[in-house]
């Protein structure tokens, strides 16, 4: 169990990653993000589903921070945020020595 507000909100933070990553379609857009940059209609044409499926999926990750979004003219340009991913390196850090990279 948490033993202070911090520990529990780093642990729930942490949860969030792991609910985000669980989801296999989601797992694949991050990995392409991680690649190039693309929109979301540049996304869905690569997968097998629409691009409003890929929309929703692009907003969870936004909103868990492991991706962001940028303006060019009037597309939405999606990245992947690499200090999205420090609540899960640090605590799998706890149980790799230290020496993930």
């Amino acid at each position: 169990m948490a033993k202070s507000h911090a520990q529990a909100a780093r642990l729930t933070q942490l949860l969030r990653l792991f609910a985000m990553l669980g989801h296999p379609l989601r797992v694949v857009i991050f990995q392409r993000l991680a690649r190039v940059p693309m929109s979301a209609g540049e996304l869905a044409r690569t997968l097998p589903v629409t691009r409003t499926a890929v929309v929703q999926h692009l907003k969870l990750l936004e909103s868990a921070g492991l991706v962001a979004a940028s303006f060019q003219g009037r597309r939405r340009i999606y990245r992947v945020r690499p200090r999205g991913l420090a609540p899960l390196r640090s605590w799998l850090s706890r149980y790799s020595g230290g020496e993930l990279g």
